[in-house]
């Protein structure tokens, strides 16, 4: 379930809105599908409802039952949202004029094509609209298993019909306990009409509460022919009570069971009374072979969810890891800062954590500092040293070693924050899949914060505004959950901008962030750092590898991909690779060039022509939109060498930066 209180940011296929209704079928659509959050209806909670969609990241939203807030919430909405229905009541509760109108409503907007799939619950229902229209499933909820054999009162027979809307099959039950004589009835509440009943007739009850009714009795009777809940049977049943049904479809698959526990009319008190003497008598071997349906039924149920989904369910590794976390820092020369970062990883680590330090070949005091440490902390400290292969090979040796069912990455010349830890301890308990910080950017004169939320989609999609970032690819203000690793069976490249090439993948596989904003990762700009120096052969080889990627993993893709695209590829392409032709070396400008057009030239053309990059080159001055757009036809006609050439002779050229690429020109 989720908890409105809990401040989670949501990338999953979709999301069940779920009305105030019985609370088994809150429990079980929670078990059955998760993703649920409930709706109270009152206009306050329409209004968060419709926020929270909006500030997360759902496909499709699933709708049970009809309220009029639905249509609310979906006028409010994004509009490439899937809608799609589930409808409890059964075929025959349409008597009652309240579900005909609900259903009404629905199936109004299903042939208006505003729901794309409907669902029900009650298979006659089900079977009755399938043979005339498309997209319709049966749905077969289902509940935790957990079968026992209670104590139980053998005077005892649980009334599980609704006593605030009774039927007549209500008082043929009643009547066929009398008649028996052998047994008292349980109820959780008796309205006028039926105290005179009870009263009339004599008959022996016992009160209790609502979540009493089920348990302890010898039999449970729940005879309803027009709004029958079929989780009601399958929750007596696990509780080792037989339940009696009217004429149901839940049990055409065992012979056994639906000759044993259905009659065929409520209007037949004597069949009802001998029914009950049968089921006494048969009690314990009814049970057992109710086990054998009970694990057909949650394999049935699974099918039926994932047929309507048309997705298998995620399959999660509950296993839980003896080490919570696993913090990993790799070391290349970084003898001047080491210290100072393990003291910060060490007095922020909790307990049922491990750091795995890799030594990547340095060759200065590195390897003494780090064994100083070992020695020091032997029990959290595990020392790998290596020959040099980079800082992506490093990545990846370290997640390979990892025993944490966590991972974080803290680069060597950087510090944390004492609370890095404690303060995501919370969500790592919640099994949230990545938690990430925003950081302080500390240079040799200044320091200042950096969000990991970008502002302009901080009221619009928070989940946007995290994947969409500049800061995004970063390993290192990240705890993630090894898991993600392992599903996508991904890899670091072994190069510059290793982390592009691995990270935004993780957060379109995550389906649960916790974004703390707090700059608790320290990060320090140096002069000789990777990210300072001339890198354009690097960032197109990492797009070209991220192109492959997406083609790859794009079944998780949860977004609008050439939106998605434009914020990845834009400002990377314009700043590490066109922008470096402007400063390197004349001499060195062809060949680059040449590299250019051979590994990226479609990806960069497609950037051109993204309707979003073309609504940026509005904002520009005319000079320089005129400039951009006689530099991307000379791309694209292969006389970008002589475009650059030129500007470069004239000193007179104009640069998309990051900032005018993701906002627009300001002055």
């Amino acid at each position: 379930m989720i908890e409105k209180s809990l401040d989670i940011i949501y990338n999953k296929d979709y999301l069940v809105i779920v009305p105030e209704i019985d609370e088994i079928y809150i429990d079980a659509f929670n078990y059955s599908f998760g993703n649920v959050l409930l709706l109270n209806d009152n206009i306050d909670d329409t209004l968060f409802v419709t926020n929270f969609i909006n500030n997360n990241n759902f496909r499709r939203i699933i709708f049970v039952d009809y309220r009029y807030s639905y249509e609310e919430i979906m006028s409010n909405i994004r509009d490439e949202i899937e809608y799609m229905c589930i409808f409890t009541k059964s075929l025959g509760a349409l008597s009652e004029q309240k579900n005909l109108n609900m259903f009404n409503k629905i199936f109004k907007m299903y042939k208006d094509e505003i729901i794309s799939k409907i669902g029900f619950i009650d298979k006659y229902f089900y079977e009755t609209y399938n043979s005339k229209e498309k997209n319709i499933s049966f749905i077969s909820l289902n509940i935790p298993c957990d079968i026992k054999t209670n104590k139980y009162d053998e005077k005892s027979i649980g009334l599980l019909n609704d006593e605030k809307n009774p039927r007549h099959s209500f008082y043929n039950e009643l009547s066929a306990i009398k008649l028996s004589n052998k047994y008292k009835v349980k109820l959780s509440e008796i309205n006028q009409t039926t105290k005179e009943f009870l009263e009339l007739f004599n008959i022996s009850n016992e009160k209790c509460k609502k979540e009493d009714l089920l348990i302890n009795n010898n039999i449970n009777l729940y005879i309803n022919f027009t709004d029958s809940i079929p989780l009601l049977f399958i929750k007596s049943m696990d509780l080792g009570i037989p339940c009696i049904l009217g004429n149901n479809y839940l049990l055409d698959d065992n012979n056994y069971l639906k000759e044993m526990l259905t009659i065929k009319s409520d209007d037949d008190i004597d069949e009802i009374k001998n029914k009950l003497d049968t089921v006494s008598e048969n009690r314990e071997k009814i049970i057992k072979e109710y086990s054998k349906f009970r694990e057909e039924y949650t394999k049935k149920s699974t099918k039926t969810i994932e047929d309507f989904l048309e997705k298998k369910a995620r399959k999660v590794d509950t296993k839980d890891s003896e080490i919570l976390l696993s913090v990993i820092i790799p070391v290349y020369n970084t003898e001047k800062y080491l210290e100072k970062c393990l003291i910060s990883v060490i007095d922020a680590i909790p307990s049922k954590s491990e750091i795995i330090i890799i030594n990547d070949g340095s060759k200065d005091n590195s390897e003494n500092i780090i064994k100083k440490y070992e020695k020091k902390y032997p029990d959290i400290i595990r020392y790998i040293k290596q020959e040099n292969h980079g800082l992506g090979y490093v990545r990846n040796v370290g997640i390979k070693n990892a025993r944490g069912k966590y991972i974080a990455s803290i680069d060597s010349d950087d510090t944390i924050n004492i609370d890095f830890f404690s303060d995501a301890l919370e969500y790592l308990e919640k099994d949230i899949d990545v938690v990430i910080y925003d950081w302080l950017t500390v240079t040799n004169d200044d320091f200042y914060e950096t969000t990991a939320l970008d502002y302009i989609f901080k009221e619009i999609n928070r989940y946007k505004g995290l994947l969409y970032t500049s800061i995004m690819p970063s390993t290192c203000n990240k705890i993630i959950k090894k898991e993600l690793f392992n599903q996508l069976d991904i890899k670091y490249i072994e190069d510059r901008f290793e982390d592009l090439s691995v990270n935004p993948f993780i957060l379109l596989k995550a389906e649960t962030i916790k974004y703390i904003t707090k700059p608790y990762y320290e990060y320090y700009i140096r002069s000789d750092s990777i990210m300072r120096s001339s890198a354009g052969y690097s960032m197109i080889d990492v797009i070209k590898l991220f192109e492959t990627r997406l083609e790859k993993y794009k079944s998780i893709v949860n977004i609008n991909i050439d939106e998605f695209k434009y914020y990845t590829y834009s400002w990377r392409i314009e700043e590490y690779i066109i922008n470096q032709l402007y400063t390197i070396e004349e001499k060195e400008i062809k060949e680059f060039i040449n590299y250019l057009y051979k590994e990226l030239k479609d990806i960069t053309l497609e950037i051109f022509n993204n309707e979003k990059y073309g609504k940026i080159l509005d904002t520009l001055k005319n000079s320089d939109k005129e400039y951009i757009i006689k530099r991307n036809k000379s791309f694209k006609e292969g006389k970008l060498e002589e475009f650059i050439l030129n500007a470069r002779k004239n000193n007179n050229y104009f640069k998309l930066t990051p900032q005018i690429l993701y906002y627009g020109y300001k002055d």
